[in-house]
């Protein structure tokens, strides 16, 4: 897929790109093979050709010391882009961990959480607010001026920049459906921030790092250029520059002007490879035309497949339901507001039960609360969930973690929004698997396959390989039905679980996650606006209005006979 995407990307790339790119490589030869490429010495004085003009047997002709300036060129990006890629690979190693763990502690709210990430940030607008090249200079001074000093002088005043970058792209990601997806797949937070967040936040980082790489090679050349870096006689072009700068006086030009021409193109050349490496990363830079016809097949209902039998599983009959709620109250931190409040119900294994209401009801928080996916802005503040015997409410993260899926199991709106749209479907079926069983990646893979002819995709080897945007809405959500049924979990919550999808592909999803979920016995709470939807997939019916539930019935007898104002209204609306 990488190498269709840099084919892709080079079709469509201007010419004058095309060029930089050519130079960009020209540049990285250079570094590896260009003092072997050298005519003349490089280090070695000869008094006798002292700053002699552009010739045939000097290009571009000889500095104070006699040595050929043409040859230390060719040699110098060995010193310049060695010194730049190092010290900012040092800095993207340690600021890239450093941004994700700051950004995971931030997002967990807490007394101590917000007070060690604004404690880390404060730190690094210390750091930051001396003057990049000062700071720099005080370092190697310190220190000495060798080359692994200028390393890590260079590393250490870059390093917060990837740390607030990949801090601020985290927070934002981390809000994401499809990490708040991974939660639900019982993912632990770190794993999501490295596995499922960061991947996402890498082309920001790309970029940063060839202007990086950029601006570490101007500061190589500059700590040279007032002679704290490089010392002569290793090629190094802010060390040429400085010591032919003196003579453009007198008109002797060469010493200083092809070394700035060189290092400028050095410069100038990263920067455009930064953009071309993310243009290359998007994955929708590649779309095979065999896909868009299979896809418009789909959508269009051709082939469409029939619903497999899933394997069934013997329950034994529960006197006490799978999911009791009682006095359930969920408050916004700050304003007090309560979102949730007196919220009972109660269900049984292999039933099912919708929840209506309209939008800013309460049902989205009610989903999160069952499922311990409150943000830290918002608060239990009365009641418990019971599953089983247990109450989720009490339970420990790690606890909870490794239900999800197994045990209760979660399908959230928006499909395509839930996928990670830089991750594969195999690698994200194969890191849900890989969550709660230590198996290897080749098992996973057969699973993977398994699950996906479960739910009734076509070719499913072939769409281990595909990313969520070469997906139809209603493939992207049989997906992830696949993800909440792989271990047939005793609760299936369903949040909106047909939003965005056109009727005949929401008919085919319901009755598919009805089939799985009967047969293996899942108890399930659907989630919807949609009254239809209720009637004919749920055995029970509550409505919900401004954060309470205000009528509970069987579905036919709240359809028939419905006690509620509020509820009248909603079967009014849904007459008119």
């Amino acid at each position: 897929m990488v190498w269709l995407r840099i084919r892709r990307t080079l079709r469509t790339l201007p010419k004058w790109q095309l060029g930089v790119l050519v130079m960009f490589f020209g540049w990285i030869f250079l570094t590896i093979f260009g003092p072997y490429l050298a005519p003349f010495p490089t280090e070695v004085a000869e008094p006798t050709t002292r700053l002699l003009p552009p010739s045939g047997t000097y290009p571009f002709g000889t500095d104070e010391n006699g040595i050929d300036i043409f040859s230390r060129v060719l040699a110098a990006p060995r010193t310049d882009v060695v010194i730049g890629v190092v010290a900012t690979a040092l800095s993207v190693f340690i600021g890239t961990p450093l941004g994700v763990i700051v950004a995971l502690y931030e997002s967990r709210g807490g007394a101590g959480s917000t007070a060690f990430a604004e404690t880390f940030m404060r730190l690094l607008e210390v750091i930051q607010s001396f003057p990049v090249f000062v700071f720099a200079m005080v370092l190697v001074a310190v220190f000495g001026g060798s080359i692994t000093n200028i390393i890590i002088a260079i590393a250490f005043v870059n390093t917060p920049v990837f740390v607030r970058i990949v801090r601020s792209d985290v927070l934002s990601l981390v809000q994401r459906p499809f990490a708040e997806a991974a939660r639900a797949v019982g993912n632990r937070e770190v794993r999501i921030g490295f596995r499922h967040v960061l991947p996402n936040a890498l082309p920001t980082v790309i970029v940063q790092v060839s202007v990086t790489v950029g601006f570490a090679i101007l500061l190589t050349a500059g700590l040279s250029f007032v002679g704290a870096g490089v010392k002569p006689p290793t090629p190094e072009l802010g060390a040429m520059i400085a010591s032919g700068a003196k003579y453009l006086e007198i008109g002797q030009w060469w010493a200083a002007f092809f070394p700035g021409i060189a290092l400028g193109l050095i410069v100038f050349s990263f920067g455009v490879f930064g953009e071309i490496m993310t243009q290359v990363m998007e994955p929708r830079a590649v779309r095979r035309e065999t896909d868009r016809r299979r896809e418009h097949a789909l959508e269009t209902g051709a082939d469409v497949p029939e619903v497999p039998e899933a394997p069934t599983v013997a329950l034994s009959h529960m006197s006490e339901p799978v999911l009791a709620v009682e006095h359930l109250g969920v408050e916004a931190v700050d304003s007090r507001q309560p979102l949730l409040s007196e919220i009972h119900l109660a269900l049984e294994a292999g039933h099912s039960m919708g929840i209506v209401g309209e939008s800013g009801s309460g049902k989205s928080v009610l989903v999160k609360t069952l499922l311990q996916l409150l943000p830290p802005e918002l608060t239990v503040t009365s009641g418990s969930v019971r599953y089983l015997d247990q109450d989720l409410l009490t339970m420990t993260k790690g606890s909870m973690r490794s239900m999800r899926t197994t045990q209760i199991a979660a399908i959230l709106p928006n499909a395509k929004s839930q996928l990670n749209p830089l991750t594969s479907v195999g690698d994200m079926l194969r890191s849900a698997l890989q969550a709660h069983e230590k198996i290897s990646a080749k098992e996973a893979e057969v699973r993977s396959v398994q699950l996906l002819e479960m739910v009734g995709i076509v070719d499913p080897a072939q769409r281990l390989s595909a990313f969520p945007h070469e997906l139809s809405g209603g493939m992207a959500q049989r997906v992830c039905l696949a993800m909440a049924l792989m271990y047939q979990p005793r609760l299936l919550i369903a949040d909106e679980p047909t939003a965005g999808l056109d009727v005949t592909i929401q008919r085919q999803v319901l009755d598919l996650t009805r089939a799985l979920a009967e047969d293996a016995g899942t108890a399930r709470l659907i989630i919807t606006g949609d009254l239809g939807i209720a009637a004919h997939y749920c055995d029970t019916v509550a409505v919900m209005q401004a954060g309470r539930i205000v009528e509970i019935n069987e579905t036919e007898r709240l359809f028939d006979t419905p006690r509620h104002p509020y509820t009248r209204h909603l079967l009014d609306c849904v007459q008119v």
